[in-house]
């Protein structure tokens, strides 16, 4: 998955919020069974695989329904299962075989809710575009910083603009783009165990207006005790 896949991926509804649009399911128990969906079929009195599906109650899945249904995306906090319109609509097909679980007397009916979110994939699709074209266009500036302008400033472009220059540093460097004078500046810390580190980045210029801008990305250990000369006693040197 590229960067502007993944971009849109993370806009898609969760399979749960997916699930939660079906009428009468069950959306834990249902996700359930489809993460246990894959089944493995092995050669007779052999441990080599003969081949392998995806199977949701009734139905088998092609291999790209699935990974429409079942999007991984890791971030800070776990593992998130996305679904996209396109899996939308194969859950809508799962719902419709009888394939997911029910609660006790409910019956399979209409499902607006996951069809406005089917009738989506446009969008989405016109937006993984408009983020493919300005991640080139970034990309493009990087490589050529005389074409930035002012209007182009932002922490992501200016900060991959010193890198691509000098490189990874600490301390202070110092650039014109548009003819202002953009600095940035870089501090480091330390955990209180000494064992990692990570910067405290500051990237700041006076505009053509005259009036002084400050972009930051803080450190995580910036408030430590380690970072902190009243305080650094009792830690490992």
């Amino acid at each position: 998955m590229n960067f502007y896949e993944e971009a849109i991926a993370r806009k898609y509804m969760t399979l749960i919020e997916a699930l939660k649009c079906l009428p009468g399911v069950m959306p834990n128990k249902s996700k359930e069974l489809i993460d246990n969906a894959f089944e493995m079929n092995f050669i007779p009195g052999s441990l080599e695989i003969a081949d392998f599906c995806y199977r949701v109650g009734e139905t088998e899945l092609l291999q790209e329904e699935y990974e429409e249904i079942h999007i991984e995306l890791e971030s800070f906090y776990g593992t998130t299962i996305k679904t996209s319109p396109q899996g939308a609509k194969v859950l809508m097909k799962l719902y419709r075989n009888g394939d997911l679980v029910m609660h006790k007397g409910k019956c399979i009916t209409e499902a607006p809710e996951l069809q406005a979110y089917i009738d989506k994939e446009s969008y989405f699709r016109e937006e993984a575009d408009r983020i493919r074209r300005e991640d080139e266009y970034r990309k493009y500036l990087i490589k050529n910083p005389d074409e930035i302008k002012e209007s182009d400033f932002s922490y992501s472009l200016l900060n991959d603009v010193f890198y691509h220059k000098f490189g990874a540093f600490r301390g202070h460097k110092t650039i014109i783009l548009d003819g202002i004078k953009v600095n940035k500046s870089v501090f480091v810390y330390q955990s209180n165990s000494g064992k990692t580190h990570d910067s405290e980045v500051i990237i700041s210029w006076t505009d053509s207006k005259g009036e002084g801008l400050k972009l930051c990305k803080p450190s995580f250990y910036s408030e430590n005790r380690r970072n902190d000369p009243d305080r650094i006693w009792g830690l490992p040197e």
